[in-house]
């Protein structure tokens, strides 16, 4: 597999993660967990496949800490407003 197509892939594979719900991600993390073992040839055991309490993720504790926040609108203009000014200082089109 090419740099290029390995890049693709992964991105439409990040596209793909962003669609399922948040509630979901602990199921999620521990399939690709499994997934990339078997991809990289390792033994997975059946009886941590049917796990029937996937460890949290990480991040998950933080979904939703913003949800209230009356700054966020303009926290979101502050962020695409510096994406620009990078864009534009590194020559990329808009």
């Amino acid at each position: 597999m090419t740099i290029q197509a390995s890049a693709l892939t992964k991105q439409y594979t990040y596209q793909l993660i962003d669609q399922f719900p948040s509630n979901r991600l602990p199921e999620i993390s521990l399939f690709l967990e499994q997934l990339l073992k078997v991809v990289n040839g390792d033994v997975v055991n059946q009886a941590s496949l049917s796990s029937s309490s996937p460890p949290e993720h990480p991040w998950l504790k933080f979904a939703g800490m913003f949800k209230d926040d009356p700054n966020w609108e303009e926290f979101q203009a502050a962020i695409a407003e510096y994406r620009c000014e990078v864009d534009a200082r590194e020559g990329y089109e808009q």
